[in-house]
């Protein structure tokens, strides 16, 4: 897989968009990471997946796709299918936990 230049995308519980320019090489890849560039550092794991969806906009392609944050949420937790899923996984997981889970 190649990497894409994605917007992350998400409405806060004030109404405010918040918008985040990432690369990725997958959809959920791309969620975690604009999650993480969206000043996660006070983030909990509740405060992540209390949002119903992220919107993911791939800008090397016209598409758009609404990321609904349960399979984010048992993307994220499951385990890959090969190593090299799993390692790419534990990336994410710290990315948006700050730590191994």
């Amino acid at each position: 897989m190649f990497k894409r230049n994605c917007v992350v995308k998400y409405v806060d519980s004030f109404g405010v968009e918040h918008a985040a320019k990432v690369e990725a090489e997958s959809l959920f890849e791309a969620a975690v990471r604009g999650l993480h560039r969206l000043d996660s550092t006070f983030w909990t794991e509740e405060d992540v997946f209390d949002r119903m969806f992220v919107t993911v906009e791939v800008h090397e392609e016209p598409t758009t796709h609404t990321v609904k944050i349960d399979r984010l949420k048992q993307w994220i937790k499951s385990q890959g299918r090969h190593p090299r899923e799993q390692a790419k996984k534990d990336e994410l997981r710290k990315l948006l936990f700050g730590q191994d889970r």
